[in-house]
């Protein structure tokens, strides 16, 4: 599509850019699939916002009844005060999805009417993602692993924590699409490949078997596999008159060089 194409559907009204992911889409008008979908996906919606206010509280008043039933008999030894504050952080990314999920429902359905019902399924799965990813965003700022516009997540006062996990849990939660590309490069900054040492193949055309043989040991290569073809050129004899691959591309360490060796016809 071309910027006057685009420019043209702007001004019909065809299309529309998501303002947190920058991306185009093409609108649809809804049809009734489309308003049912919308419909159930603010239930649910709404229904994770119950769900994990009820946890914000029942947490802040350190009563932890659900966790408490699902522990059991260990929950004593299990419900800390670390448990107190990741939980915090997770209730923090389930709120923090959810409100994205309400932004998003209320600009595609009730202002732009083209919400797709395929959207249901992103909507599903927004509180889960949310709280997943603010887990994993706290626990590696908390580690010192990553941190976010510089700063780590602090220490010491567990009242301080237990707001900075929160907060931290809701952003993550709510950015979902841009946490995603800070943990990508979390993961490419701790989990380097050494690139491999790549070497330029030598020229081996016109040149014998033996001499062939040297020029690799010293380029660090082998050689590979060796053809013949006849020849009836006598300059052309018992000289190599093709390889694979061939001269100045790169390869790596210990390739190997297959070459085709004339022989007197």
């Amino acid at each position: 599509m071309t910027w006057k194409q685009l420019f043209e559907k702007r001004k019909t009204g065809k299309f529309a850019v998501d303002e947190q992911t920058g991306k185009v889409f093409e609108l649809e008008t809804e049809n009734s699939l489309d308003i049912i979908a919308a419909a159930v996906s603010i239930i649910y919606l709404t229904a994770a916002l119950m769900f994990f206010a009820w946890q914000l509280i029942d947490i802040g008043t350190d009563r932890m009844c659900l966790l408490r039933n699902i522990l059991d008999k260990n929950a004593d030894k299990l419900v800390s005060e670390m448990c107190r504050i990741i939980s915090f952080a997770v209730i923090g990314g389930g709120l923090g999805a959810v409100v994205n999920g309400y932004r998003s429902i209320l600009m595609w359905h009730s202002e732009r009417r083209s919400f797709g019902w395929r959207h249901f399924w992103k909507y599903l799965t927004l509180p889960l993602l949310g709280a997943v990813l603010a887990a994993m965003v706290y626990t590696l700022t908390r580690a010192g692993i990553g941190v976010i516009g510089g700063i780590s997540a602090p220490g010491g006062d567990t009242t301080v924590e237990a707001f900075s996990a929160f907060a931290i849990g809701a952003l993550s939660g709510y950015g979902a699409q841009k946490v995603f590309k800070w943990l990508d490069e979390q993961v490419n900054r701790i989990f380097k490949i050494s690139k491999i040492a790549e070497i330029e193949v030598p020229n081996l055309i016109g040149k014998t078997e033996q001499e062939a043989k040297d020029i690799l040991r010293i380029s660090e290569l082998s050689l590979g596999i060796i053809t013949e073809q006849p020849t009836i050129d006598p300059n052309e004899i018992d000289k190599i008159v093709a390889q694979i691959p061939a001269a100045s591309s790169k390869k790596s360490k210990a390739s190997e060089v297959s070459i085709t060796i004339a022989r007197k016809k």
